[in-house]
């Protein structure tokens, strides 16, 4: 069941991205954008790099074996994919589609460049260990003729969160401009009714302290280590955990991270 599944994302990429290019051009990171690139993977992750021409990893950071058990050499998407839950595999296809229609929508791909997708998804690690990942997908280069030929991926657990749930697609612009979150992929196309347009809906009341105390609760600190962290008193950590979920209007931690994720504040 779930080797079909995956054999149906794998067509489906291949023939809307990798069909539509007609040259093999490798990417050669330098090491500022492996600096850059490891500043911008949270907590216990791994990117690569993706060639859209043969669907091929120009590059994997080896700390994929840390995070999924695979090693570098042996990283392939296929490899990567086929450690996807097969309950996952269906709805990935499905945000796929959303990511392809969304894509559509501008007549200059160029115009994708300030954007990231983010989505979640769970995979079983070589360990046996049930995750829940999240993906953040950024476009590096377009041929010349404006298809998307190289793309940014990180692959990041984020299991400590919690119950995170996974039937969500979000696109975040850079610039803060227009952004869509949270189109559930269960609607299986692109449609800006369906999303959370407005960027800051969710944290635009969060002072820059609690914003800070998100992200520290993002890579799972207690109240008692975020105070040590920020040499704040226990009392008020714990005040401005309530606060923050309070103003978001979460119910609990899980919630609240869910929300932050879609948003692209951690």
């Amino acid at each position: 069941m779930g080797g079909l599944i995956s054999d149906s994302v794998m067509h489906f990429w291949k023939n809307e991205y990798a069909l539509q290019i007609k040259k093999y051009t490798k990417y050669e990171p330098t090491d500022q954008f492996h600096q850059i690139a490891t500043m911008c993977a949270p907590g216990k992750s791994y990117y690569y790099i993706l060639n859209l021409n043969k669907y091929k990893l120009d590059y994997i950071h080896p700390n994929v074996e840390n995070v999924v058990g695979i090693k570098k050499e042996l990283a392939t998407i296929d490899s990567l994919l086929n450690q996807t839950l097969p309950s996952e595999l269906a709805i990935i296809e499905k945000k796929e589609k959303i990511i392809y229609e969304f894509m559509q929508t501008f007549d200059d791909h160029r115009d994708l460049l300030p954007y990231k997708t983010v989505y979640t998804y769970r995979c079983r690690a070589l360990s046996g260990k049930v995750q829940t990942m999240m993906v953040q997908t950024t476009v590096l280069t377009l041929t010349d003729q404006g298809k998307i030929e190289h793309a940014f991926v990180i692959h990041s657990d984020i299991s400590h969160l919690g119950n995170i749930t996974t039937d969500w697609v979000s696109f975040i612009h850079h610039d803060a401009k227009k952004s869509y979150l949270n189109i559930n992929a269960e609607h299986g196309r692109f449609d800006p009714k369906l999303a959370n347009l407005d960027k800051s809906s969710c944290t635009a009341d969060l002072t820059k302290r609690e914003l800070e105390i998100v992200k520290l609760m993002s890579e799972g600190l207690s109240s008692k280590a975020i105070s040590e962290k920020l040499f704040i008193s226990f009392n008020t950590a714990r005040t401005h955990r309530k606060n923050i979920l309070l103003k978001t209007n979460s119910s609990n931690t899980a919630e609240l991270m869910a929300k932050c994720l879609a948003e692209g504040v951690i």
